[in-house]
């Protein structure tokens, strides 16, 4: 069986899935595939998660009811080499990265001459504190023997703003989502943990998401069309995989970057 579980930016992933012609469309070698949300981004940039003594449980109630409610047939926690493979779209969530309310004084994009400069070492100490919960259940899970990857949200649409008084110069915004999906691919990298990036084909030639894949125009969440490509390519990269059935094979199938 394959979860896929997160924050809201799988709801693009879940609307296709839920709408595909075929029942061909979207299979995996990894059996079911099941994908719910959990919760927003931002509720897994706080303590979502605990160590109990039959695996890793959510916390939060809709989480965990969720997660509960979609594996009705299996464990309602992560089990130690549970015979499930899981998509975590939780972690490569920048929006707080790029919350206004952080920027209009400062900025990370040395081009910005308005505000004083961060720097790039200070931004990734910003970033590394955001991303403490998810990275620490993360590293929970490798020591768990569990098989699974991490999927980025879409990236900022070309029209995407914070608010009215957006500080942001051109290309700012989608100039730190991309510094802070590097900084968390970095981490992963370092871990041996397999992660999944947005499809090339949807970006336009600055780097941010083509307007016609976002769900509404200036909504930093992507439609099903969006969703269909990133299912896809999930669900191929997976099966590229070798499941791993010793500690040589898990070291390789983790090691590899998916992307």
């Amino acid at each position: 069986m394959l979860v896929i579980v997160g924050d809201s930016h799988i709801s693009a992933m879940r609307d296709a899935f839920l709408q595909r012609q075929d029942a061909n469309e979207f299979r995996s070698n990894r059996g079911d595939i099941r994908i719910a949300q959990l919760g927003y981004g931002y509720h897994f940039l706080e303590p979502f998660f605990e160590v109990r003594d039959d695996g890793v449980g959510f916390t939060q109630d809709t989480a965990r009811a969720v997660f509960t409610r979609l594996n009705f047939d299996g464990a309602p926690v992560i089990e130690p080499n549970d015979s499930r493979s899981f998509v975590f779209v939780f972690g490569l969530y920048p929006s707080l990265g790029f919350n206004q309310k952080y920027w209009k004084t400062h900025t990370a994009a040395i081009w910005a001459e308005d505000r004083q400069f961060v720097s790039q070492a200070a931004f990734d100490a910003i970033i590394d504190d955001l991303t403490r919960q998810p990275m620490a259940f993360f590293e929970e899970l490798l020591s768990m023997d569990v098989r699974f990857s991490v999927a980025s949200c879409c990236p900022v649409p070309a029209s995407y703003k914070t608010g009215a008084d957006d500080p942001f110069e051109e290309h700012e915004i989608s100039f730190i989502y991309d510094r802070f999906r590097d900084r968390v691919c970095a981490k992963l990298d370092a871990l041996g943990i397999a992660y999944h990036l947005p499809p090339r084909e949807i970006y336009d030639e600055h780097g941010a998401m083509r307007d016609e894949f976002a769900l509404s125009p200036g909504d930093y969440h992507a439609n099903a069309d969006y969703g269909r490509l990133m299912l896809a390519k999930i669900l191929r990269e997976i099966d590229d995989t070798v499941a791993p059935a010793d500690d040589a094979t898990n070291f390789e199938h983790r090691r590899m970057r998916l992307g």
